[in-house]
């Protein structure tokens, strides 16, 4: 199935060279594209899931919905996630995932991903970079929630969807869509829809953004970074290692 054009493509090689030939083989294994509606669950909380799903275009949401009623909104997924990360990798899920508009990913067996990985073991190795940025910024989702204020939470997430949208070409340079709800923001940073209302405002009032509709300005970006004690980070190009670096472990 062919991956031209694909924002995973994007995000892959900005952390590893790839060749038309290492595309291709990717490709191979992805069995088709599926299509979901919005408000339906790609992914059930308790249940076994087994596939890797590289968003092609739509939004979705990974949510923990407790006994009580209330969700916690784990993630946002923009095009370039990976859906079934890191779920593939247990028994079963402890979190859900729903779209939040309609989108379309490509699917493949995470049997299929592995075997590539064990052929190609560079695929493993992106895997592995995809993680590391993953789990970053889970670490600042943490911060979020724990330590910073309802303003400095807003501000670092509007700078982390706008930097993540930039990356696979979804943004301009201090501009972008916000795909997502008050609903699902206020869920996302721990505040009612009220707060979070407010505090746009506040954002407003202080010249730091600007927005219609869902069209957000970043017109102080230097200030709302500093607000939110943003910090961007760039992630590490995977090492290119010639065959005679490698060696046998022979002394």
């Amino acid at each position: 199935m062919p991956l031209t054009g694909h924002p995973i493509v994007t995000r892959l090689t900005r952390a590893m060279k790839l060749n038309a030939t290492d595309i291709k083989r990717l490709a191979a294994i992805f069995e088709r594209d599926l299509s979901f509606r919005k408000r339906e669950e790609l992914v059930v909380q308790g249940a076994e899931f087994r596939n890797l799903c590289f968003l092609k275009d739509g939004y979705a949401i990974r949510y923990r919905l407790l006994r009580s009623g209330k969700r916690q909104i784990l993630k946002l997924i923009l095009p370039g996630d990976v859906i079934g990360f890191p779920v593939s990798f247990f028994d079963r899920s402890s979190y859900a995932v729903v779209a939040v508009s309609d989108l379309t990913y490509a699917a493949c067996p995470f049997d299929s991903y592995i075997r590539l990985c064990y052929e190609q073991p560079q695929f493993g190795l992106v895997l592995s970079w995809l993680a590391a940025q993953e789990a970053a910024t889970y670490a600042e989702h943490i911060v979020n929630l724990g330590r910073r204020t309802p303003i400095e939470r807003l501000a670092h997430l509007l700078l982390e969807i706008h930097a993540r949208l930039l990356e696979v070409g979804l943004a301009d340079e201090a501009r972008f869509d916000l795909p997502f709800s008050q609903e699902v923001m206020a869920d996302a940073l721990g505040l009612s829809v009220p707060h979070l209302n407010r505090v746009i405002q506040q954002l407003r009032a202080d010249r730091l953004i600007t927005s219609n509709s869902r069209l957000i300005d970043l017109t102080d970006i230097s200030a709302l970074r500093r607000l939110a004690q943003y910090e961007p980070m760039t992630l590490a190009a995977i090492p290119v290692l010639r065959t005679d670096d490698i060696g046998d472990g022979s002394e």
